[in-house]
């Protein structure tokens, strides 16, 4: 597959501050991929390089085969630009605020699909100064596919929303990919995000690219570590407090959490259920931002 963002020997210095140093990067045409970190990492300011609003105090950027920032004007209507803090016209309505986008962007296009796609249809004729946050965030994602782009650069596009607030947008950026061909790069801190959108995850740690890894090598779970939903929670924790290879459990309103010295979770299933459980799920725990962190830097 071609290459659509290639970073060569990245490094952006602030004065003394080093945010990010000799990053070196290539994302292919049609792939999802992830910036990890923790805050400070990087990730935002790389964004930031390669969308053109930052410039790096040394090393080469490339979009579509051209070198930046000299070949801006020839790629720049076909990249599509999602910040953490978006800035609107407050006072104009959404259309308006996508209608004037689209006349800085110079190009026409299809507002009200925009609009459909991101599903703000129904309140297209309100103000960005009276929506919530979630609408918010739909309104700056709908101004960074305004131009139907072939490459999306997304900083932290699900800050701040929860799984639900945040669905649609998920199922959007899938069908982008998959249907579209839409390259996708984008910061987060969320794992469930990197379940549900990527190919593979880059993984920043104080400005450094410390590791490359496939997404269905991060989406693991922790076997040791159960939360069960069962009847009879407070009775289950007593006897599983009592096994040599139960290493903790925790009671809460209707499941227990359990640490398991053994990793094996069918062991803990079969106890229960010989007891006299009625157990209606076990739920490994799901591997966070701070487990991969520790898992690539140790490895």
């Amino acid at each position: 597959m071609p290459v659509v963002v290639k970073i060569q020997n990245v490094t952006k210095r602030y004065r003394a501050r080093v945010a990010v140093q000799d990053v070196n990067l290539a994302v292919e045409a049609g792939q999802a991929t992830a910036l990890l970190g923790p805050d400070g990492a990087g990730k935002s300011t790389i964004l930031s390089i390669v969308s053109g609003l930052v410039r790096p105090t040394s090393g080469v950027v490339s979009l579509f085969g051209k070198e930046m920032p000299r070949g801006r004007l020839d790629v720049s209507p076909r990249i599509g630009v999602f910040v953490e803090s978006p800035a609107f016209f407050e006072h104009l309505s959404l259309r308006r605020n996508l209608l004037m986008q689209a006349r800085l962007a110079g190009r026409p296009v299809n507002v009200t699909r925009v609009l459909d796609w991101v599903g703000l249809v129904p309140v297209a004729n309100e103000r960005p100064l009276e929506m919530p946050r979630p609408l918010r965030r739909r309104l700056a994602l709908a101004q960074a596919l305004l131009t139907e782009p072939e490459l999306l650069l997304l900083d932290e596009p699900f800050l701040g929303l929860d799984l639900e607030d945040a669905q649609p947008t998920f199922q959007l950026l899938r069908r982008l990919r998959e249907e579209a061909g839409v390259t996708i790069l984008f910061a987060t801190r969320l794992m469930r995000v990197v379940e549900v959108l990527c190919d593979r995850a880059v993984v920043l740690r104080d400005g450094r690219l410390v590791a490359e890894v496939a997404a269905e090598d991060l989406i693991a779970y922790e076997p040791s570590e159960v939360e069960v939903i069962l009847d009879g929670p407070e009775t289950a924790a007593r006897k599983l407090a009592d096994q040599p290879w139960v290493a903790q459990v925790d009671l809460r309103p209707g499941r227990i959490f359990v640490r398991l010295r053994d990793k094996n979770a069918a062991h803990l299933n079969a106890f229960l259920v010989a007891a006299g459980y009625r157990v209606h799920g076990l739920l490994p725990r799901g591997r966070t931002l701070q487990d991969v962190l520790l898992k690539v830097t140790n490895e």
